[in-house]
């Protein structure tokens, strides 16, 4: 396990009270609630992030994936989700298509 370092915080009490209901909920104590609520956070932060900048053509799909940190299928399904259509030609489909299976 990482070494654990003190981070105080103040935080209002909407955001404490939902630190406690999930505690409650998932019958964990509220440090620990409040460590998954945060990773979740971040992790659903950089999905919304990575998945704006390539609807925005500013990366490929499997570089926001990367990005993100989730697999690329993860990743198409999130965007399919979202309703952003992919810009790539059937060419460029076929070409990557025909890579991934040379890779094998």
């Amino acid at each position: 396990m990482a070494e654990a370092e003190f981070l105080g915080a103040r935080l209002d009490k909407d955001t404490i009270r939902m630190v406690e209901d999930t505690a409650k909920e998932e019958r964990v104590d509220k440090t620990k609630a409040l460590k998954e609520l945060i990773i979740i956070g971040r992790k659903q932060l950089l999905l919304q992030k990575n998945l704006s900048l390539y609807q925005q053509g500013k990366c490929s799909l499997d570089k926001a994936a990367e990005a993100a940190h989730v697999p690329l299928v993860e990743m198409m399904d999130e965007a399919t989700k979202a309703g952003i259509l992919s810009t790539e030609t059937i060419e460029e489909y076929r070409e990557s298509l025909k890579l991934l299976l040379d890779r094998d």
